[in-house]
């Protein structure tokens, strides 16, 4: 097991030291005991720097490395290599003066283990690693998201239409403000996100480059794998309503420069997706050209919102080969259904589903608020749904094992139903 490094500030006095690194020079203190991190696996223990989610390579024991620089000076450093000059056999505790090199890791080297990668880290992995289909089902709440991961997704998409409706009880008209949006998100994140993750809408980004910048930050802190952000204008809509407006082409490519820059300025991994919504407005090619000048200004991903037939998705996914398109399926909206397999075969990379949640959800609690309206029951009894099932999805064996971990006794005595 290894120690945790604190980085109390991002940047240190650089100076080169050829093909190999950065020679950087910190002040070392050793660590108090109380602060060693001794959970983690080798060779990898996970930053909790909340703007930086990579994963950091274990030092010297119980070391506190802190730079000179000036706070204004800010430079992250992400996938770093840390190794002090000791023994690298036996590490001794770090002495006062030591010096430590930072190795910059290329964008290609091979990955630590998966367990120990942040979700936006993995999900970039799988999409630039892999050719698998990366199905989503919409979710909206802390309940539907464990639903999901325990029938097997890892994968999960937020919803913004039901995030407004579940939190806010109200229809997707840009309702939601960022605020609702990235506490949600937050706590969807971060309910499994050692082995989930999760793509979240961000509308328009709430605002002009200074605010989507912001947002962009504060997905990133919330553990966000990826985000869209769309063209159309702050008075916005669900993408499956009539009526749609979009800005011009400038003020979209804008949003994604702002966008860009604020996930370069943080050398994060979280995935931009560029939406274009102009389909319903300005047509097919209108949204080609505005989603090939998203990818040049730095999307990861393209997302075309609204294709009127199947062959236009086909179409799509092949002019932007290999560049990764997300494939958004709303049933009983605008565009055709397209099943899994079609968009596996036609290659589109990403699918959601934003309804698979909200929809079957509405109609489920429906039907048991009119039957105990009408017959007086919900209908409930007898399917061995109870208290204790509905908490085991939601980690109640995992929070008993934590508490007995501990030394606890509180919640030995829960049993079914």
């Amino acid at each position: 097991m290894t120690s945790l490094l604190s980085l109390t500030t991002n940047v240190p006095q650089l100076k080169a030291t050829g093909d190999s690194g950065l020679a950087v020079d910190f002040d070392v203190k050793p660590l108090p005991s109380n602060k060693l991190h001794d959970t983690l696996p080798e060779p990898y223990v996970q930053s909790v720097h909340e703007a930086q989610h990579e994963a950091v390579p274990a030092a010297t024991n119980g070391a506190e490395i802190q730079s000179k620089a000036k706070p204004q000076d800010v430079f992250p450093i992400s996938m770093t290599q840390l190794e002090a000059k000791s023994d690298p056999q036996s590490p001794p505790a770090a002495k006062e003066g030591s010096k430590a090199i930072v190795h910059t890791a290329p964008t290609d080297a091979v990955p630590p283990p998966t367990h120990s990668l942040n979700p936006a880290t993995r999900l970039k992995h799988k999409l630039r690693d892999t050719k698998d289909l990366i199905v989503c089902p919409g979710v909206y709440d802390g309940l539907s998201a464990r639903i999901a991961q325990s029938v097997g997704f890892e994968t999960l998409y937020m919803t913004g239409a039901g995030t407004t409706a579940s939190l806010l009880g109200m229809p997707d008209l840009g309702i939601a403000s960022r605020n609702d949006m990235v506490r949600n998100a937050d706590m969807i994140a971060n309910l499994d996100s050692h082995h989930s993750e999760l793509i979240a809408d961000m509308d328009t980004g709430y605002g002009g480059p200074v605010t989507i910048a912001q947002t962009v930050s504060q997905y990133i802190r919330a553990n966000v794998a990826a985000f869209h952000i769309e063209d159309q204008v702050l008075t916005k809509r669900c993408g499956h309503l009539s009526g749609k407006k979009v800005v011009d082409h400038d003020v979209f490519l804008s949003r994604i420069r702002a966008a860009r820059a604020a996930i370069d300025a943080e050398r994060a991994d979280i995935q931009l997706i560029a939406r274009t919504d102009a389909n319903q407005q300005h047509g097919y090619d209108e949204c080609i050209s505005r989603l090939k000048a998203a990818r040049e200004w730095g999307a990861d991903v393209g997302l075309l919102e609204g294709f009127k037939s199947k062959e236009e998705a086909a179409k799509a996914v092949k002019e932007f080969a290999p560049w990764p398109l997300l494939l958004n399926i709303v049933e009983n909206g605008h565009s055709p259904l397209i099943t899994v397999n079609e968009a596996r075969e036609m290659g589109f990379r990403i699918m959601i589903f934003s309804f698979a949640g909200l929809a079957p959800a509405y109609m489920a609690m429906k039907e048991a608020y009119a039957k105990l309206k009408n017959d007086g029951i919900t209908g409930i009894q007898g399917t061995g749904v109870g208290p204790k099932v509905l908490f085991d999805v939601c980690g109640l064996q995992e929070a008993m094992e934590v508490d007995e971990m501990a030394g606890g006794e509180d919640y030995k005595s829960i049993v079914a139903p």
